[in-house]
């Protein structure tokens, strides 16, 4: 049983944390690179993917996510995600 849908850059050994937001909607590009972030444990790289979102999938992931975009601002202190929050 698959219960994660894959896509042409995602395979069995993508990471959970990928295929959940995947399946909650974030495009895949953004969530690969999340992903990689969070297994890094760098949070700079975690901001940059959040930052990197569309209109479509920033308000997405602070829909789905809102803990981990809070994190993220906590953290890093970044001003382009600050301003991203306070425009959604």
């Amino acid at each position: 049983m698959n219960i994660f849908k894959h896509t042409p850059l995602t395979n069995d050994d993508t990471s959970y944390i990928a295929l959940s937001l995947i399946n909650r909607g974030i495009a895949d590009t953004r969530a690969l690179a999340i992903a990689e972030g969070l297994e890094d444990n760098d949070w700079q790289k975690v901001t940059s993917a959040i930052c990197n979102c569309d209109d479509y999938n920033f308000p997405k992931l602070c829909e789905i996510e809102p803990m981990l975009v809070s994190i993220a601002l906590k953290k890093t202190q970044c001003p382009a995600l600050k301003e991203r929050i306070n425009n959604y």
